[in-house]
């Protein structure tokens, strides 16, 4: 009998009924739900706790994709500067320095043309992550309607 009952006890965590009772977030999470139009203390407003975690994970994956995209736009700028610089000043410089304004003008379009296609990526996943997040959070303001 004690250890049915430890099995039980063992097994109850994992059942559907026990493990989405209650949905416990922080003062910070809930502020981020009220950004987005949602207040949990809503009484006609019914939301699984698996809804607010996909909210929060696309929010959260959002931010992470636009600053990293950021990041490698703000990278890639030099460079290309750097390039079309080099190209532009071309005509004024003696003959035999002419290869090295073409070679920095190539270096420098190739990394910032690689640095913003580093780039392209994460702008394209912050978008998806963005839209999933606005599509969870519309069909539940639609729901509670």
């Amino acid at each position: 009998m004690k250890k049915l009952f430890l099995i039980l006890l063992l097994l109850a965590p994992l059942t559907d009924t026990f493990s989405q009772q209650d949905v416990f977030l922080t003062a910070r999470d809930s502020i981020k739900l009220k950004k987005f139009g949602i207040d949990i203390l809503q009484d006609e407003i019914t939301i699984n706790k698996f809804q607010l975690e996909n909210i929060l994970f696309h929010d959260r994956r959002y931010k992470v994709n636009k600053a990293f995209n950021i990041f490698f736009k703000v990278l890639a700028a030099p460079y290309v500067i750097l390039g079309v610089a080099s190209f532009a000043s071309m005509g004024r410089t003696p003959t035999g320095w002419r290869g090295l304004n073409v070679l920095a003008g190539v270096v420098g379009l190739g990394l910032g043309g690689a640095g913003y296609g580093i780039s392209r990526p994460f702008r394209r996943g912050s978008l998806k992550n963005k839209f999933f997040r606005d599509r969870i959070v519309q069909r539940i303001l639609n729901e509670s309607n």
